[in-house]
């Protein structure tokens, strides 16, 4: 009986070590968290425990069958050793993905799953990067090597009081074991699965616990992990029974509008005339404006703004979602996934048919995060990457080139281009570990948070590229956008809501503007393509997940987070868990969607559910069979 109750006690040992994880990852990122009252708090630490109930069982598994058999050999003294090995490594390996977890989540909103390591396997950056994140969360590590003290205290107490006994192989011992084993067994099984439930456990279950901006302290790393592990990727849906009704409610085949644009300029705007060039800032919240990039607000003013928003967290997502307005709503990034290769919209496929020279410029490594790879697929002639820009003395030492050269380098080259062109750029010094070029430091605010005075010398970094573009003969042609791949970290309250946790820049401007507009409407990533091809007048239909922000449509705004699918349209704002149902929220007066209204307009709980179901029905079957072109585009 001493080696079942020593099994029970290691395994809440290890339980408890994760928990106090989970509770690690609260306090070292208590901004992007919103916990209402002590009832909130307690829900997400009943459901962080039933998860990680289910995860230690299935990390812990060999320890538990091999201290569970009802066998003589369980006495042997290499058997011991072997068991021991197999909790040891199975509890460090719980501890080392939640801590690591505990610092990566703030750069994605989301739990490390499977297509982690698909992300890893297409940058040569990850290794030289792990002794500076080793460095920048060593607070990180100390905990880490805490609990393995607590860990290693506990297990050795766990071991002397209940040491092996010694095992007399009669019949009553086996049959005491073997129900032992079948009780326990039985317990583990139900443990790991979730209960007695139809369904075994899975991420999506998270969000009965808390509002979906804190189901990662419910979920554990451990557990997102083993569930993603090997998925085969979208299944096809069929919410809808005929195409017209499908498309009635969305159809991503889209011609754009051109209604009441000219108006803005001093000359129209063309397709095959006008150069646009896509600028697309690393890591960049909107609250950055408020003080510390004094050229963009400079030119925001004389710009057409909207309040924008991005579709995902990571910028390998956000990249599809600007270019080709394809947003993230699957567990794997459309780069990364088995569809990578799919035939995919772009800036430069749908311009290319018009004379346009394509370019896509990143400052790091080439193969980062596959955008050259991407860039290729959807039709950009041309890469630069850090290889090409062949000058290490602009290495930043961690990410690649620093933006403020490599932007100059950007134009020279597009110097060489003929007109018309369109080139994209992402940049990258606004990232963590949050460097400045040695001549630069100094220059610009540190600000209340660490990422700020980045934020500056990006800001300083693009000042300057325009400052050399306007000296082009091409620059006065040019529809510039400004946006970010995804946005970061934030203090004030406005942008730790909900969704004010997702907003970005979205600036479109041309010097023959005649003026600043502020437009108060909401636009996603998905949707900038569609708006530019509106201003230039793009004539043909294309595929689009987004819509034209001039349009007189009414806006949407679609995100996915831990498997729940978020739909905003004017004041309402959807949840909607498939296979459960859909919740109603008015986000204007309920900025963190805790007080649910469908019951008073189940019309449009209706409308937006249906709208939202269309969505995925259209985004999964169109990945699935290569849908996502149109065939008068040509690469």
């Amino acid at each position: 009986m001493k080696a079942h109750i020593s099994l029970i006690l290691k395994f809440l040992l290890t339980l408890v070590l994760l928990l106090i994880t989970q509770i690690a990852t609260l306090v070292f990122n208590t901004s992007v968290f919103s916990i209402d009252g002590i009832s909130d708090f307690c829900s997400i630490l009943l459901g962080a425990t039933r998860f990680g109930i289910s995860s230690t069982v299935a990390f812990l598994l060999p320890f538990i069958l091999l201290s569970l058999l009802p066998i003589k050999l369980r006495q042997n003294l290499y058997y011991i050793k072997i068991s021991n090995f197999f909790y040891i490594i199975g509890t460090n390996i719980i501890l080392i993905l939640n801590c690591v977890d505990i610092g990566y989540y703030k750069f994605t909103y989301k739990r490390i799953s499977y297509d982690f390591f698909n992300y890893l396997g297409v940058g040569g950056d990850f290794t030289e990067l792990i002794p500076q994140f080793a460095r920048d969360y060593w607070h990180i590590v100390i905990l880490f090597v805490a609990l393995n003290i607590v860990f290693y205290y506990f297990r050795k107490l766990i071991d002397k009081k209940y040491s092996p006994e010694l095992i007399i192989a009669n019949k009553k011992w086996y049959l005491k074991n073997t129900l032992l084993f079948i009780l326990l067994g039985g317990l583990f099984f139900l443990g790991q699965r979730g209960g007695f439930q139809l369904r075994p456990l899975s991420i999506v279950h998270a969000n009965y616990y808390t509002t979906s901006q804190n189901t990662a302290l419910v979920l554990n790393t451990p557990f997102t992990l083993y569930r993603t592990w090997g998925q085969k990727g979208l299944e096809p849906k069929q919410y809808f029974k005929t195409e017209a009704e499908l498309n009635s409610y969305f159809n991503p085949i889209y011609k754009t509008s051109t209604d009441n644009i000219d108006t803005l300029f001093n000359s129209p705007l063309e397709v095959g005339k006008t150069n646009v060039i896509v600028i697309i800032l690393e890591s960049f919240s909107q609250e950055y404006l408020n003080g510390y990039t004094p050229f963009l607000s400079e030119l925001a003013n004389k710009s057409i703004v909207f309040n924008g928003y991005a579709n995902g967290k990571r910028s390998i997502d956000g990249i599809p979602a600007i270019l080709s307005s394809l947003p993230i709503l699957s567990d794997e990034s459309y780069i990364t996934s088995q569809y990578g290769n799919n035939n995919l919209s772009s800036f430069a496929s749908l311009l290319k048919p018009y004379n346009y020279k394509t370019s896509f410029f990143h400052g790091g490594y080439n193969g980062t995060m596959g955008f050259d790879a991407y860039s290729k697929n959807v039709g950009y002639d041309d890469y630069y990457g850090r290889k090409e820009y062949n000058n290490d003395k602009d290495y930043d030492g961690n990410w690649g080139i620093f933006d403020e050269p490599f932007l100059q380098y950007m134009v020279k080259e597009l110097d060489h281009y003929k007109e018309p062109f369109t080139s994209a750029v992402f940049t990258l010094s606004s990232h963590h570990p949050y460097t400045i070029p040695p001549q630069h430091k100094g220059k610009f605010p540190k600000g209340t948070m660490v990422v700020h005075e980045t934020v500056g010398y990006a800001d300083y970094a693009l000042k300057k590229f325009f400052e050399k573009a306007q000296t082009k003969p091409w620059f006065k042609n040019t529809l510039f956008i400004i946006t970010a791949d995804h946005s970061a970290a934030t203090q004030e309250p406005e942008f730790k809501t909900l969704l004010g946790q997702f907003r970005i820049p979205v600036i479109f401007y041309h010097p023959s503007l005649k003026q600043g507009v502020k437009i108060n409407q909401n636009i996603q990533q998905a949707d900038i393509l569609p708006t530019a091809m509106g201003l230039i007048k793009y004539p043909k239909p294309f595929v689009s997940f987004g819509q034209n922000a001039f349009s007189k449509e009414e806006n949407s705004y679609m995100l996915s987070i831990s498997g729940e699918y978020i739909l905003l349209q004017g004041d309402y704002l959807c949840k909607y868990l498939e296979g459960i149902g859909s919740r109603l929220y008015n986000i204007k007066e309920d900025v963190n969607a805790k007080k649910e209204i469908g019951e008073k307009h189940p019309e449009q709980l209706k409308k937006m559910t249906r709208r939202i179901e269309a969505i995925i029905q259209q985004y999964n079957n169109r990945l699935i069979e290569n849908k996502l072109f149109i065939d008068n585009e040509k690469k």
